[in-house]
């Protein structure tokens, strides 16, 4: 039986593929004890109470040791769910990220579609060459897959483009921080993110020439951060921009009049769906996850240049609040999981 696909994370510096025999071997700890919710929820879609434990995913050590602001998208996603079996909490308590490994016949595409990252990261030959081994392991990974998650309709659409399945099940990451966590201080623009050109931070710096009196806060680590704040000041912006390191993003985003988040590939983008739920405006790239949440004026489309991204944040700051899709709950994400590991016979 292939395992799912390890996906990478997006910098291309940390990119690596897993083969499946090394984590068909990994040591695998005592599997903690299901929550009764959960158990529920999965018994209800199908499944026998011995194959409830399939669901669970242990955290790494690693998850333990990095300090939280620093964790990636698998050591947060399986340090929450294997707390909600282990100790039975209520999943609203516990904190999400974005990547994880289902099981057996299930991929969950949480980091995207590496050739749809591929592409708009603009890799080129020698590039795309590097990754081949990534590239083929996912797509044999897919081809076995008797079900495959994916956590936006984007990621769906991209599914379909480059590899042909169009059975993929939508399911949309929660948000667990609810109400919004005490809020910094009060800031204007507040960018989110690790991975500054990824998450269009270039684009933003530009249009923010065309939105004067306006500053922006950058909560997230880039290895290349210097380089940012000369382009800022370039840019002559620079006393407009404040880079504050990564640190917990929920108080700067819920103090903000604005969360920009111009991605150039985003699977999701959990910043963007807590945003909606606590009332924040929100503008995003049309190559944003959860986008899907907002409402079409909010969109960004990147090929429209900064100039219109420009427009789109006055919009925002001036005009009236849109009607916004609300996340689902985390006891839902994780009923809607279930639901795809045991379907209905």
């Amino acid at each position: 039986m292939l395992p799912a696909v390890y996906a990478p994370d997006i910098p291309i510096q940390r990119c690596k593929c897993v083969h499946p025999r090394a984590a068909e071997n990994a040591p695998q700890a005592t599997p903690p004890e299901p929550s009764a919710e959960v158990e529920t929820a999965a018994v209800a879609a199908g499944a026998a109470p011995s194959e409830v434990e399939r669901l669970i995913l242990r955290a790494p050590a690693r998850a333990r040791e990095t300090p939280p602001e620093r964790r990636g998208g698998l050591e947060r996603y399986s340090a929450w769910l294997a707390e909600a079996w282990a100790h039975r909490l209520d999943p609203s308590g516990l904190q999400f990220g974005t990547r994880a490994r289902l099981g057996g016949e299930v991929v969950r595409l949480a980091d995207g579609v590496s050739l749809a990252w591929a592409e708009a990261m603009g890799l080129g030959g020698w590039q795309r060459l590097r990754h081949r081994r990534l590239f083929a392991a996912e797509a044999q990974a897919l081809t076995a897959a008797r079900a495959v998650v994916a956590i936006s309709p984007m990621v769906a659409a991209d599914l379909a483009r480059w590899h042909g399945r169009t059975d993929a099940a939508v399911v949309l990451n929660p948000v667990f921080a609810a109400p919004a966590p005490a809020a910094n201080a009060a800031t204007e623009l507040v960018f989110v993110g690790h991975g500054f050109a990824r998450k269009g931070l270039d684009f933003l710096l530009n249009a923010l020439q065309g939105v004067p009196g306006v500053d922006l806060t950058v909560v997230g680590h880039d290895r290349t951060l210097p380089r940012w704040r000369r382009a800022a000041r370039r840019a002559g912006i620079g006393h407009r921009v404040r880079f504050v390191g990564p640190q917990a993003a929920g108080p700067w985003v819920a103090g903000a009049r604005l969360l920009v988040h111009p991605a150039r590939y985003e699977p999701y983008g959990n910043a963007v769906a807590e945003a909606v739920t606590w009332g924040v405006p929100v503008v995003a790239s049309d190559r944003t996850g959860a986008a899907c949440l907002l409402d079409p004026a909010q969109v960004w489309r990147l090929d429209a240049g900064a100039a219109a991204l420009a427009v789109s944040i006055t919009q925002a700051l001036c005009g009236p609040r849109a009607p916004l899709q609300q996340p689902p709950s985390a006891a839902e994400h994780l009923a809607a999981l279930a639901r795809v590991l045991w379907p209905a016979p």
